[in-house]
């Protein structure tokens, strides 16, 4: 008894040895008590294969709705994975969708798009200087230098934080079909901004040591299932909800997520560190990434499938079982007779 206990104190109570205790002490107390009851009335192994059915019966159900919902014991989620780091010129990329997107240079920028509008929105948000009477408590200098830091962060804007605010202005300007690709806001984006930054971070070869040192520019999309026009009708939700559902193939769908390094600017102490200033001479970074599906329902499926044919066979067996029984009845009661 103290070498057990001595055992049990030396074990380390992680959470993983927790969940194996958890689980152990449950399959004992739940299965174990129903086996019991079941074994005192029928025998121990007619016992097993009833409880075994019962226990299969369960995890069929169980993993029906680990299936249906993505639940319960998980594959891989879907992500973005990177395929290709094109530096500089997207038509030697090893993606040939790549090689239609427009070069940066090409598109007019975010800024002149705005001044050349009529959009109120993008407007206020882009092209809209403080003035005297918004902030009445600071000297004419601290006002210049507060008018040329937000006029910098106009003139710096990336199309993507325009269509964050105004995508209709965006798809004026036919950022919605770029051959085929399309631009996506900064709040659509999160998720391919995020894996292409810990990418680029990764290539040491690209001299970045921090994300400091570049700016992300644009991100475009490219494929994928289709998605519902502007304005849609009950009709066209239903119509869009039906076609993706009987889908049986999921179309490759790519992105693009461009980034340029920045002016190195010191920092000093105590006082908000610089804008980021995009270094023009440097080369646009593109990171070409493929959309995994990734695996979330594979392992529920496989549960429930296997436990599924498991139950079947326990029954098929118990099936099997019961005419025998039924056969040898019949003929001790014909000796009988």
């Amino acid at each position: 008894m103290i070498d057990l206990l001595t055992t049990l104190g030396g074990i380390s109570w992680d959470l993983e040895v927790r969940g194996i205790l958890v689980v152990a002490v449950g399959t004992v107390i739940l299965i174990g008590s129903v086996w019991l009851i079941i074994a005192t009335n029928s025998g121990a192994r007619l016992s097993t294969l009833v409880t075994l059915a019962g226990l299969m019966g369960f995890m069929t159900i169980l993993g029906i709705s680990w299936w249906l919902y993505g639940s319960g014991w998980k594959g891989a989620d879907p992500s973005w994975r990177t395929i290709d780091i094109n530096v500089g010129d997207l038509r030697s990329s090893a993606l040939i969708e790549a090689r239609d997107l427009p070069d940066p240079e090409d598109l007019l920028s975010a800024y002149e798009m705005v001044v050349r509008s009529q959009d109120e929105i993008a407007n206020l948000e882009f092209n809209k200087l403080p003035t005297e009477s918004d902030y009445p408590e600071l000297s004419l200098e601290d006002l210049a230098a507060l008018q040329a830091d937000k006029q910098l962060r106009n003139e710096t804007i990336t199309h993507s934080e325009l269509a964050a605010v105004s995508p209709g202005l965006a798809k004026s300007y036919g950022l919605d079909d770029l051959n085929g690709w399309r631009l996506l806001s900064t709040a659509e984006s999160g998720d391919a901004q995020a894996q292409a930054i810990a990418d680029v971070l990764a290539q040491t070869d690209l001299g970045f040591g921090s994300t400091s040192d570049f700016k992300i520019l644009d991100s475009y999309t490219y494929g994928g299932k289709p998605e519902l026009n502007d304005n849609p009708n009950r009709w066209d939700r239903i119509s869009l909800w039906v076609t993706n559902t009987a889908r049986v193939t999921h179309p490759t769908r790519y992105a693009v997520v461009q980034l340029q390094r920045v002016v190195d600017q010191p920092s000093i102490p105590g006082i908000a560190p610089p804008r980021p200033v995009i270094d023009s001479e440097e080369p646009v970074v593109s990171t070409i990434m493929v959309r995994d599906l990734g695996t979330r329902r594979l392992r529920p499926a496989l549960v429930a499938i296997g436990s599924f044919i498991i139950f079947l066979a326990l029954c098929y067996w118990l099936h099997v079982r019961d005419k025998e029984l039924m056969a040898k009845r019949q003929e001790f009661a014909s000796t009988i007779e």
